[in-house]
């Protein structure tokens, strides 16, 4: 008898679970319930749970239930739900005038958009969504950036890289060759003069290239890479403008050096991030190994989890960071962990290349969460829009930003 009530009892919290998915989904929820849903849908045991609810949601009559591109879905959006999760674990731990960015009454919003999304980019269905009216979605959708760059070699030969191109460009003097997304530029022998390349990524792009030394860097978006034909005997230095994460390769006798404005970075063989888009608000984190930085006369030492930033006083500062943070965009989603709605909105105009004009003062709290860098904009300011009692004025790629009247 016990045991058939155990049964009753996990028909019955199933059946509650479904109506709380139901309403997620309606953004009908209270916070408490879909801290409830996601604390479920947390553990791997939910995702048969999950799948079967994804695929009633989307009237997916003629796909198998074990299909595995289902899998594939179930898979991200468990991801999804668990990084929502871990940002709201800690709530005593808010200050009481920090807002946050992703909370719980948009989440089936986004949901919404990650599921479909998904959907669409495996061609399961070319069913349309119905979904309301809003003054933002009336625009001409703004679709989000992609894999390109122009390389100006230093002879002043300019190339354009472009996801859907590959090719082996060897005839510029030097071995270039551009497939699945990622230049690897060989340089050239030692004979020959150091001089200076520069690869940049416009708005609305992302770019990867391996350098001649074999490190990596990533390329956000509105940045620019100055980087040599060749990499001296001694020493290895690039200049980067606006945002790249560095994946240098260990050389023991030539160290990695990385120019950010005044801001000079030194590793042997490490793993960081530098955001540079500003003189005055440049930083750089590092994920692993060991980073030795000097602005002017000052000189620190950074340890893996620390964000090293330059502040008010012109004085280098160390403080412990989210990762995260510093890895997500090259990952292909937004991350914000106590952010301003300017940091936001700078990061949302350079992949949309969007001109941001803002009218009156922007809300000064600070925002936390994350969401798909591949999804509309639309979706994303419907979000903003509703946290941070903003409203959006979108005209082409230009956006007009301001509070919302009380």
């Amino acid at each position: 008898m016990p045991e058939r009530n155990g049964i009753k009892r996990d028909i019955l919290e199933k059946e509650i679970l479904n109506r709380l998915f139901r309403d997620f989904i309606a953004n009908r929820c209270s916070a408490k319930d879909i801290e409830r849903l996601m604390h479920y849908f947390d553990f791997p045991s939910s995702a048969s749970h999950l799948r079967q609810l994804i695929q009633e949601q989307l009237n997916m009559e003629d796909a198998e239930i074990n299909d595995p591109r289902i899998n594939d879905i179930v898979s991200t959006v468990d991801a999804k739900l668990a990084s929502m999760l871990a940002n709201h674990k800690h709530p005593e731990k808010q200050r009481a005038d920090k807002l946050v960015f992703w909370r719980f009454a948009a989440a089936a919003a986004v949901l919404l958009l990650i599921g479909f999304s998904i959907f669409w980019s495996l061609q399961i269905t070319d069913r349309s969504v119905e979904t309301n009216e809003t003054p933002i979605a009336k625009s001409k959708e703004v679709v989000p950036g992609k894999n390109q760059a122009r390389l100006t070699l230093y002879n002043g030969e300019k190339l354009e890289f472009d996801k859907s191109v590959g090719t082996d460009k060897s005839k510029y003097n030097a071995s270039l060759d551009y497939s699945k997304g990622r230049l690897v530029y060989r340089g050239q022998s030692a004979e020959e003069t150091t001089r200076w390349n520069l690869l940049e990524v416009p708005k609305a792009g992302t770019f990867e290239i391996e350098l001649p030394d074999g490190s990596i860097v990533w390329i956000n978006a509105n940045s620019k890479l100055h980087f040599p034909n060749r990499f001296a005997d001694d020493e290895r230095t690039v200049k980067i403008e606006g945002e790249a994460f560095f994946q240098v390769k260990k050389d023991k006798n030539r160290p990695f050096k990385v120019q950010a404005g005044e801001l000079n970075i030194s590793v042997l063989g490490t793993s960081f991030n530098v955001r540079a888009y500003q003189p005055a608000h440049i930083s750089t984190t590092l994920v692993e190994g060991l980073v030795r930085l000097n602005y002017h006369d000052q000189q620190l030492i950074m340890t893996p989890g620390k964000r090293a930033f330059i502040d008010a006083r012109q004085v280098l500062q160390l403080q412990t960071v989210d990762l995260e943070s510093a890895t997500a965009w090259k990952e292909g989603y937004f991350y914000f962990k106590d952010e301003s709605l300017y940091k936001i909105l700078q990061d949302i105009a350079n992949w949309y290349d969007l001109k941001v004009s803002v009218e009156g003062n922007l809300p000064s709290g600070q925002y936390s969460g994350s969401m798909d860098r591949n999804g509309k904009l639309t979706g994303l300011l419907e979000i903003l829009s509703s946290v941070g009692d903003l409203d959006f004025e979108l005209n082409g790629n230009q956006l007009k930003v301001k509070q919302k009247k009380k």
